[in-house]
């Protein structure tokens, strides 16, 4: 079992002892498929490499999870150092892993229409918790982007909404929290995904903001989640012009250098985002990005599973010649020791804060503790303080259970087709917000008629007088791919000029942009959220059940719906 030394002078030493292969295999962060333990074995004994990302292919249970770092924190134990692994997650909220039982939260917009730091800090904390609990110690969390871009399809209700004071606050609270509950948090994605229009799984974006408007808007958040105690800062693939105009941030020496570095003063690990989305793989080489990325000053490259253009039957292989490829070009002196040297010493320094893998391989895990009463709790809650009328609120009066109400699931059941068939990175919710919804609204009424997006533009819904009419809209940050909203504003039409835009209620199991579109509806209650625990609270809400404290984190564009700060 090999300790880390404390002192730089012994670490350097140590370093200095280090095989090249071992050095560069702890500059990866790699990702195999579901349980496929033989391609991780050979990844972490055979080559060394350093850490992990875990998707909810990998690891769907709670169960599966301790299983599982135990398994690769063992193939970690077996090398000449016996090094631990970072095992990072991304569950930020939105998105999640071990979905069959974990308490994700709403998620950061909900958050960040709590406007509460306190509730913040709770559920980081049951998220480090429960990571901690299975033997994951890295979370990549939180998206310190500020969402100014209405059209931004992969950030959306990953950020903590648009200004830059509630974005930093609520940064901070989850950092913090984060690593009360037992993990390392990441900041990300540097410098600001907030303003894109294109996800960088598909392509590379471009973000044409100012020197000014990026130091006042964007960067904020990430100088106050670094404050914090954030120990990893993660990279955006996209070209900000301003600070760079020819290399996106993750491979740009200027942003990660002379901004991360030398301006905001971080001196923790820097991880790039994955280099598998197409926004790198489409524009360089692997081997090039890898060189130009560690150049530039990236510790750790991180290549997750893409459900997009996958090779299943080279993935591994693919990973192995990557490693080999840094390996030369550190001996033909294209990537100097010395920048290899100081990533690593990083990447120790950090690694210093775990057990070792031997220990880590050994240590008791309790599954169990994960979706604990407590936790469930704790999210309920967190979801509740999100919960806002952003429109009609003043006029609405509660629903009550003896009323006969309609209930119509505004999206089409062909959206839901492949929706969670993302190799387990990305939402991960396999049952619909509306099914979530529809189950808690039926506790509290007891008339209660169903119509499906399909039945109304069919022209076969009937609807019965005196009845509130309450139809559910859904949204989901689907990485490299759309969630299919098109019969939502057609279904929600149809049904107005049916009845009157006085019975019906649109609730929002998502972010509230879709209001733009909605000029004629008159209730809009938003829970800034998909999960279960927000369906609930928004179905709680329209009974009266709890008093309504939240309100938007964004602006809508054209509304009066505008951004708390």
């Amino acid at each position: 079992m090999t300790l880390i030394p404390e002192t730089p002078e012994a670490l350097t030493a140590f370093i200095a002892g280090m095989t090249l292969e071992e050095k560069i295999g702890q500059m990866f962060l790699l990702a195999f498929s579901g349980d496929r333990l033989d391609e991780a074995r050979v990844l972490m004994e055979e080559y060394g490499v350093g850490g992990s990302y875990i998707s909810n292919d990998n690891i769907p249970t709670p169960e599966a999870a301790a299983a599982m770092t135990q398994q690769l924190q063992g193939f970690a134990a077996r090398t000449r150092l016996g090094l631990p692994l970072l095992l990072g997650v991304d569950q930020e909220g939105v998105w999640g892993v071990m979905m069959s039982r974990s308490c994700t939260g709403p998620g950061n917009l909900a958050l960040g229409a709590a406007n509460d730091a306190e509730t913040t800090y709770a559920m980081y904390r049951v998220l480090g918790q429960e990571l901690a609990a299975v033997g994951l110690n890295v979370l990549f969390a939180p998206a310190a982007d500020c969402n100014s871009n209405p059209h931004n399809s992969i950030i959306g209700m990953r950020s903590f909404g648009e200004r830059p004071s509630l974005v930093g606050r609520m940064t901070t609270a989850a950092v913090r929290g984060a690593q009360a509950g037992g993990v390392i948090a990441t900041v990300k994605h540097f410098p600001g995904h907030g303003d894109t229009r294109l996800d960088s799984h598909r392509g590379l974006p471009t973000v044409n903001r100012s020197l000014v408007e990026l130091h006042e808007l964007d960067l904020r958040p990430f100088r106050e989640g670094i404050a914090a105690g954030a120990e990893i800062v993660m990279t955006a693939h996209i070209i900000f012009p301003a600070l760079d105009p020819d290399s996106p941030a993750t491979l740009s020496a200027r942003i990660l250098q002379d901004l991360l570095r030398a301006e905001l003063g971080f001196d923790g690990v820097i991880l790039s985002d994955s280099m598998n989305m197409r926004s790198m793989k489409r524009n360089y080489t692997p081997a090039d990005a890898a060189i130009r990325a560690f150049n530039a000053g990236v510790d750790m490259l991180m290549l997750a599973e893409e459900h997009y253009e996958h090779d299943a039957v080279n993935y591994l292989r693919q990973q192995t010649d990557l490693i080999q490829a840094v390996i030369t070009s550190v001996r033909e002196g294209s990537l100097p020791i010395a920048r290899v040297d100081d990533a690593v010493a990083r990447i120790l320094r950090l690694k210093r804060k775990l057990v070792s893998a031997q220990q880590a391989a050994q240590q008791v895990l309790h599954p169990e503790l994960v979706g604990s009463a407590a936790n469930v709790e704790v999210e309920l809650a967190a979801a509740r303080r999100a919960v806002a009328f952003l429109r009609g609120g003043a006029q609405f009066q509660p629903l009550h259970a003896d009323q006969p109400q309609v209930l119509v699931n505004a999206t089409h059941a062909r959206a839901y087709v492949g929706f969670d068939q993302t190799r387990g990175i990305g939402p991960n919710q396999s049952t619909p917000a509306y099914e979530y919804f529809a189950a808690a609204f039926k506790e509290q009424a007891r008339q209660v008629t169903e119509y499906s997006a399909e039945q109304v533009l069919n022209g076969t819904v009937t609807i019965p007088d005196g009845s509130q009419v309450v139809v559910v809209t859904e949204n989901y940050p689907l990485p490299g791919m759309d969630f299919d909203q098109s019969t939502q504003p057609q279904v929600i039409e149809r049904l107005i000029a049916q009845v009157g835009a006085d019975r019906v209620i649109v609730v929002g199991l998502r972010d509230p942009y879709e209001l733009e579109r909605f000029a004629a509806v008159r209730h809009y209650l938003c829970a800034f959220s998909f999960r279960p625990c927000a369906a609930r609270a928004a179905a709680e809400a329209l009974f009266g059940r709890y008093a309504l404290v939240g309100s938007s984190p964004v602006s809508v564009p054209e509304t009066e719906v505008h951004a708390q700060t």
